[in-house]
């Protein structure tokens, strides 16, 4: 990892680390699971980036599309996505962005349920804002996860 990592302390944690950090050309961030002592319980491929087009008017692109979030560290807890297991960022609450949310322009730079889910495609980000675990590692990543909430950490 670059730089310092701040950890909540007793919290387990999920934190994306750089782009270019994982050898996978989408999902190019690498992707670590700590426990609440600060041991490491798995590695992944991930993204943290949004969707780089609007599915349905792909002319739409890069932060005109999604909004990326806020680097910063925020709480994660157990939850939901489209019927399967996900982590819930910031309990469904405003989570920063990097620009106003073009989606939902009265919620400003902020967007609301974030999660941390499976990519729809290995080939495609596939998602609108919520960072993303390689479809081929999601049920390894599932496995690694500890109990109760933990924190995710942006870059």
């Amino acid at each position: 990892m670059s730089g310092e990592i701040s950890l909540p302390p007793g919290k387990w944690g999920v934190v994306f680390e750089e782009k270019g950090t994982a050898s996978d050309s989408v999902y190019d961030q690498r992707v670590t699971v700590f426990s609440g002592y600060g041991a490491v319980l798995g590695t992944f491929k991930g993204s943290s980036t949004p969707n780089p087009f609007k599915p349905k008017d792909p002319l739409i692109k890069g932060k005109k599309a999604y909004p990326f979030v806020k680097p910063g560290v925020y709480p994660i807890t157990h939850g939901f996505h489209k019927g399967k297991h996900a982590l819930v960022v910031n309990n469904d609450g405003n989570v920063p962005t990097t620009d106003l949310n073009p989606n939902f322009p009265s919620q400003g730079a902020n967007a609301r349920y974030i999660r941390i889910h499976w990519g729809y495609s290995k080939a495609w980000k596939g998602s609108a804002g919520c960072p993303t675990i390689h479809p081929l590692n999601w049920n390894s990543f599932l496995c690694t996860l500890p109990s109760g909430q933990g924190f995710v950490i942006i870059p």
